[in-house]
């Protein structure tokens, strides 16, 4: 039996151990909420480390067919965003052909004649054929420089005295030099075809025989510009009296510089411009956007909706691109707006341009309602999606300019006109890979944009280029029937 010292003895032993196991609770508790707080810091950087993976894992597959990046951008090739039509390459049904068939009068006429009959070796010269086979070769001829001397008289009148002289052409200012022909050829394969001048000079000592340097034919195209430029400005006029003007921009190099070439252009009219800025300086300077009051379709670019003085249509063309590229990151909504938009396009398409104001607002409350449901998904992930988030906001935002093509007939559903007349200068880019000088880039801007128009007017552009070097407009050009 214990003694009463003993017992104290045992209880303090008790009572001190209760208090280590009260000590190591409280100390394990903390470890635990610390660790609990770590692991919920972990997780948290867990997400956000996924979807800043996810992030870049889409930024190394965005290419121009699911983002707004240029074609030029590519690194790989892409799939185009055009679905199979299930046609079979080559002519369609009902195309109209155009085989080569033969002439009534050709430049040439070969008679090919029988003189010795082939079984008894007769003479054939004055039997009269009952029959001739024609057979017709549509060939170049053989290609040459002509040399033309203009001679001016110099004449004294017999009566006062007086010296009188005739006037030479006015495009004959020298005393050697080459015509107008000749300088549209070069202004043509250089800037149109997007022959580099070493080519070029090349080019025309095999077919011509005849030498060119470098330096001549670079003087050449100069020349050709300034007789060119004075047209640009009725292609302006033209332009600011449009009811839709479509606008873009591209970058170019020149002398090894970031530049950048504007476009601004209708289905009948092209307007290019180099010019070092991007952005409301590049085209204030140009003049057309701060004057113009019709409709203008972009692509959202910052610049373009600080001209308040004119409404504006956004491109959907770059829409369905960003959307496919949200359709790969594996957002739903995206999808289901893509559905929404095409098949709002076929809808304005059977309607003949225009819908009427109770068919267009249904789509409209369709259009809000698929970007109410994507905002209230995309707000409440994590971590949140700021560029899909951003997107859907942006079509909220702007929501009359995304749907302006569905009432007024003139507004289109994309920008694909900027983008078509933008094409060649990457091509050349892509060619030559920048211009050593401004004035380059001016005279390439210059003759595209007049070439330009003259296809879409379905003019002949070589023939139309000799008119024009000769001193003759490009008004009175596209006015000849």
């Amino acid at each position: 039996m214990l003694t009463v010292q003993q017992a104290v003895f045992t209880v303090e032993s008790f009572i001190g151990k209760i208090q280590q196991q009260k000590q190591l609770i409280h100390q394990l508790v903390q470890e635990n909420e610390h660790l609990r707080h770590e692991i919920k810091q972990l997780r948290k950087e867990n997400e956000q480390l996924k979807y800043r993976v996810q992030e870049l894992e889409a930024r190394t597959k965005t290419n121009s067919s699911n983002s707004h990046l240029p074609p030029s951008s590519d690194r790989f090739h892409t799939h185009s965003s055009r679905k199979p039509s299930g046609n079979k390459p080559g002519g369609q049904e009902g195309h109209q052909g155009t085989t080569l068939r033969q002439v009534e009068r050709p430049h040439h006429r070969i008679v090919h004649r029988v003189n010795t009959c082939q079984g008894c070796g007769a003479s054939l010269c004055e039997v009269k054929p009952f029959k001739a086979d024609v057979r017709q070769v549509f060939d170049l001829p053989p290609v040459t420089i002509e040399v033309t001397q203009h001679e001016r008289e110099v004449k004294s009148c017999p009566h006062c005295r007086c010296v009188q002289q005739a006037e030479f052409p006015p495009h004959v200012m020298n005393h050697v030099q080459y015509g107008p022909r000749f300088t549209a050829l070069v202004v043509y394969l250089h800037h149109i075809q997007l022959i580099p001048y070493k080519r070029l000079s090349d080019t025309i000592e095999a077919l011509y025989q005849h030498s060119v340097g470098t330096g001549t034919l670079a003087n050449m195209v100069k020349r050709g510009r300034e007789a060119l430029e004075s047209n640009m400005d009725m292609i302006e006029d033209a332009l600011l009296e449009s009811n839709i003007l479509h606008v873009d921009e591209t970058s170019l190099r020149i002398d090894g510089k970031l530049a950048w070439v504007h476009v601004a252009c209708t289905s009948k009219y092209t307007y290019l411009a180099s010019h070092v800025s991007r952005g409301k300086k590049a085209t204030d300077d140009i003049g057309i956007l701060p004057r113009y009051q019709g409709t203008m379709m972009h692509d959202g670019f910052g610049t373009y909706p600080k001209y308040t003085q004119a409404p504006h249509a956004l491109c959907h063309a770059h829409h369905l691109r960003e959307l496919k590229g949200f359709i790969e990151q594996g957002h739903t909504w995206a999808a289901r707006m893509t559905t929404f938009l095409l098949a709002a396009k076929q809808a304005v398409e059977a309607h003949h341009g225009a819908l009427s104001e109770k068919e267009a607002k249904r789509w409209e409350r369709v259009y809000d309602r698929i970007l109410a449901k994507a905002q209230h998904r995309l707000e409440t992930m994590t971590p949140l999606p700021k560029k899909a988030l951003a997107f859907v906001r942006r079509l909220q935002k702007r929501k009359e300019e995304a749907l302006l093509f569905l009432r007024e007939v003139h507004v289109p559903f994309d920008n694909n006109q900027a983008e078509r007349d933008l094409r060649m200068v990457k091509v050349k880019e892509n060619i030559s890979g920048t211009f050593r000088e401004e004035t380059f880039a001016q005279s390439f801007c210059t003759t595209r944009s007049i070439v330009s128009t003259l296809t879409k007017h379905e003019k002949n552009a070589w023939d139309s280029l000799c008119l024009l070097l000769t001193g003759d407009t490009l008004d009175r050009i596209l006015s000849t029937t």
